[in-house]
């Protein structure tokens, strides 16, 4: 229910401002590359570790303001995953996967233009806008892979715990690229940006204070067992724990994209007036 709200939300939000646009320069375009993730179980709070790199997709329009300014709505498809055993923490023993559908409103400012050619050059941009992703961590046991929102394994639900989070919810997309202007129908891009995110569930792991036995008690042997993995001989000494820390959840795109004009663009982006019906070369 909620996910279906935030996305009809953002699109009564997104609609109204794309709508003046479409007599603008139009671009459709797509993106490949790869989706990574930062957060509880990463060894820093930022960095890029290429064994948890997952192959990523997107498409999106364009809607060329000026020379200076674009909106984009864009669809990206990736997975984000991590696990401890790959960072040196065998002590802890947590691991996750999840995949990631994203739809964004993002702004993007060309800084500046290399190139004496109007529809040719180099741009290098920056962009910031607001999205609704779709989440839902899973994680490893027995040669399976179990859906952990649903087990609670912090103890979500039960008394004096937060109740169950949400797999719906909003991100702050930010990042920067460059296009590449090849001629007045194809541009090229790079591009590589953060998600800052409301929740610190992504890895289904925060720094809430857990209790093995109201979790035992609670939701289930199988909760217990995915909430602390390396704890065999629970005791009231050792019941109470932390899972993550200070680290906040991030997931990140980037990649190569590939846009095309469409015919009857207006002079909104960079002399392109001729577009195209379908792509040409």
């Amino acid at each position: 229910m909620k996910r279906t709200l935030l996305i009809t939300v953002f699109l009564a939000f997104a609609l109204p401002i794309l709508r003046p646009l479409q007599a603008q320069s139009t671009e459709l375009g797509i993106l490949a590359g790869g989706s990574l993730y930062s957060g509880d179980l990463s060894p820093k709070e930022f960095g890029l570790y290429l064994e948890d790199v997952s192959p990523a997709f997107g498409f999106f329009g364009r809607f060329n303001i000026n020379q200076a300014l674009a909106l984009r709505l864009g669809l990206s498809l990736g997975k984000v995953s991590a696990n401890d055993l790959n960072h040196g923490r065998a002590d802890r023993g947590l691991n996750f996967r999840s995949n990631i559908t994203e739809f964004a409103l993002t702004g993007e400012v060309n800084l500046f233009k290399l190139g004496s050619y109007q529809d040719r050059g180099v741009m290098p941009f920056i962009f910031a806008g607001v999205g609704v992703f779709h989440f839902n961590p899973e994680a490893e046991f027995d040669g399976d892979y179990i859906e952990l929102q649903p087990l609670g394994t912090e103890g979500q639900g039960l008394t004096g715990y937060e109740a169950p989070y949400q797999l719906t919810e909003l991100a702050v997309p930010v990042g920067l690229g460059v296009k590449f202007l090849l001629n007045e129908t194809i541009t090229l891009g790079l591009e590589f940006g953060g998600r800052k995110l409301f929740t610190d569930y992504l890895d289904d792991v925060s720094n809430t204070q857990v209790n093995y036995f109201d979790v035992l008690e609670g939701s289930g042997e199988l909760a217990a067992r995915m909430s602390n993995p390396t704890l065999k001989d629970p005791s009231p000494d050792t019941a109470d724990y932390r899972r993550g820390g200070k680290f906040n959840d991030w997931y990140y795109f980037g990649g190569i994209t590939l846009s095309f004009h469409l015919q009857g663009g207006g002079g909104g982006g960079f002399g392109r007036g001729k577009g195209i019906g379908c792509p040409t070369f």
